[in-house]
């Protein structure tokens, strides 16, 4: 089995890569490591998360230490993603002080940028507009760059980079060694390899499945009006503490954060029109939060590294299998498991679906939202986990002391028990759907045109009735809360009043219809 030390040179590499828990290189890295440091050009296909900055990055390193290039270069499609591996090579030059880095990228100080480049850089990591920026300033010489790395190269290519790329790689060393990695390979990349490489040198690293085979895959059927309110119970049903939700546009972003922030959820929003400072601080901040929500557009996202991620949400069907692949490529990461979702609306989504299983050689499970039921039992489930961590940490003597005291004053041990329970907890959500209250003597049958999948449950429905219609609660009688709707027995004399001021009032902020129920004749 090979091993990086068998791949890299330098003792202080090997030592800042062991340090990182790198011991056996991907595929990848195997493969691309010994081409590069002999100085071929290649064109790598590979997917994200595949480890292909390491790939690059350290070949690239070993040859500014021996003198053979001095100067490389990294051309990134986004600012997230020239972040991400600019950090990642500081990491693996840590004991190596010859290794200068810098990052350029448009949206920050350029005054910086130029500081850090005068001070020595000899990697530069950057986006295609600011490196060609300092081009025209001089602060980069690119007939010095011997060695240049295109990543992502299929996304700068449908970001509309093709001519800066094609600028830049026309200004760099006319002997320099040029490196491709992409997940795609549509015809403009093979022009541009072309046309700017030298006898390269094709690596693919191929996959039964393109996706994490650590990520468990599910599907809810969800109109687009009902998408808001099944977010929240989504997170509270997988008990995840860091989720990343992905929209296909800023415009749903930023109207998505603010429905959310009206029901108290706690949530940041990340795409290309926050300002580039802002950004880099909701990103600092959610990689060292253990718990957060993140809502995010696909190009911010791009570069996005945090290994706690358990859940991704995607809120709308992105467009491209590639980019599902991405997106749910942001959990299950460092060998942990992860769980992705997606909310689809009935019709062509399905067929879109369907396309992308078949592209991930994945089965994407159905599911049904969770029941009020269903909810409650998990957080009951959590609550009695969290209670029993608790009693394995310790008794508190002061603690013992008061449970005594209370019990001295006449309360029985389950009292004390039930009442902290209720204190930490609330009171328990119903674990039936169907509520029997006072049996009704004269009664008529309404149908209200809301039901379990909406996440309604039997307290809600009484609640709205007796709120709203300014009626006794012992006027309500059985709720059956089903599937598309819930039948409610009300009295007789109060059910032309019900239904008149019911019928298209919202319950839990869900417009609701109410008509007399009449069962189907078998």
């Amino acid at each position: 089995m090979v091993k990086f030390i068998d791949l890299i040179d330098d003792a202080n590499i090997c030592k800042a890569v062991n340090e990182l828990g790198y011991e056996t290189p991907t595929k990848i890295q195997e493969r691309s490591i010994p081409l590069l440091k002999e100085g071929r050009d290649m064109i790598a296909k590979s997917n994200t998360g595949t480890g292909k900055t390491a790939a690059f990055g350290l070949a690239m390193m070993e040859k500014l230490i021996t003198k053979e290039i001095s100067l490389g270069m990294v051309v990134c499609p986004t600012r997230e993603l020239a972040s991400q591996v600019h950090d990642e090579m500081v990491k693996y030059s840590k004991y190596n002080k010859e290794i200068k880095l810098a990052c350029v990228y448009g949206g920050a100080p350029i005054d910086r940028q130029i500081r850090d480049i005068k001070k020595g850089a000899n990697i530069i990591v950057g986006t295609p507009g600011r490196l060609m920026d300092h081009m025209r300033r001089k602060t980069i010489k690119p007939d010095t760059c011997g060695f240049i790395v295109l990543d992502e190269s299929d996304e700068m290519l449908n970001m509309g980079f093709r001519e800066d790329i094609e600028s830049i790689l026309d200004q760099v060393n006319k002997q320099r060694q040029v490196v491709l990695f992409s997940a795609t390979m549509p015809r403009a990349i093979k022009e541009i390899a072309e046309e700017y490489t030298t006898n390269a040198e094709f690596v693919e690293v191929k996959s039964k499945r393109k996706t994490v085979d650590k990520i468990t895959q599910y599907y809810y059927d969800v109109r687009r009006d009902e998408k808001n309110d099944a977010i929240p119970t989504l997170i509270d049903f997988y008990q995840s503490q860091m989720t990343i939700i992905f929209c296909n546009t800023k415009a749903k972003v930023d109207e998505l954060v603010e429905e959310l922030s009206k029901r108290s959820v706690k949530v940041s929003a990340l795409h290309g029109d926050i300002k580039q400072e802002k950004r880099t601080k909701i990103m600092n901040s959610f990689k060292k939060a253990s718990q957060g929500i993140l809502v995010a557009s696909d190009v911010a996202a791009r570069g996005i590294d945090i290994s706690n991620i358990d859940l991704v949400i995607n809120y709308d069907l992105p467009q491209d299998h590639e980019i599902y692949v991405h997106r749910i490529g942001r959990t299950g990461r460092a060998g942990k498991e992860g769980t992705a979702i997606t909310l689809v609306q009935s019709g062509r989504q399905f067929q879109q679906l369907k396309g992308i299983m078949k592209y991930t050689n994945a089965e994407i499970e159905k599911k049904m939202l969770p029941s009020v039921a269903e909810l409650g039992a998990v957080k009951r489930d959590l609550f009695k986990k969290q209670v029993l961590v608790a009693a394995e940490d310790g008794q508190v003597p002061t603690n013992i002391q008061l449970a005594n005291e209370l019990v001295k004053e006449g309360m029985d041990p389950q009292e004390i028990i039930s009442a902290l329970i209720t204190l930490a907890y609330g009171s328990p959500v119903e674990s039936d759907e169907v509520k029997e209250t006072k049996k009704l003597s004269n009664s008529v049958d309404l149908k209200f045109g809301l039901g379990r999948q909406r996440g309604i449950d039997p307290k809600s429905i009484e609640h709205a009735i007796v709120s709203t219609c300014d009626i006794k609660k012992s006027m309500v009688g059985k709720i059956d809360v089903r599937r598309q709707f819930t039948v409610v027995s009300v009295e007789a004399s109060v059910s032309d009043k019900v239904m008149t001021m019911m019928d298209k009032t919202k319950i839990a902020n869900k417009r609701c219809d109410v008509t007399l129920y009449r069962k189907v004749k078998r």
